[in-house]
């Protein structure tokens, strides 16, 4: 009898193991901060200026936003109702660069982007404005 009563408790706790596995196993994945995928992606005036006189195109602005790692040093999450991701990386052209986007609900911004490597002197609107991105 006293086998029977060390097996009972050894095979419930076998039970609760296998059921956090499968509970763990089926979880969804966590998802990210930042949507690399939008519906829509507007570039701002701003941007466009900056990408004209820094040389960076929007397939590289592309290549950040699905690539890029997401500096949260530099990132606004809590910014309503658009919060600021900063996503930076380099291209396949070989340019390390910046862009910070305004993730909204029904689209994301490109606000502006900057080359880590290299300084360019840009006369663009809203560049009193400065923002430490």
């Amino acid at each position: 009898m006293k086998k029977r009563n060390a097996f009972v408790p050894v095979v419930v706790l076998l039970l609760f193991f296998v059921a956090f596995l499968v509970r763990r196993w089926n979880e969804p994945k966590e998802r990210e901060a930042f949507d690399r995928h939008p519906i829509s992606l507007v570039y701002t005036k701003h941007a466009l200026c900056r990408m004209d006189c820094r040389h960076i195109s929007k397939e590289e602005i592309g290549e950040i936003m699905e690539k890029g790692a997401i500096n949260f040093n530099k990132s606004d999450r809590r910014e309503r109702p658009c919060p600021i991701f900063a996503l930076q990386g380099r291209t396949q052209s070989g340019e390390n660069i910046r862009v910070i986007f305004a993730q909204c609900p029904a689209e994301t911004k490109v606000i502006t982007c900057y080359n880590l490597e290299e300084e360019f002197s840009c006369q663009c609107p809203g560049d009193g404005n400065k923002n430490n991105h």
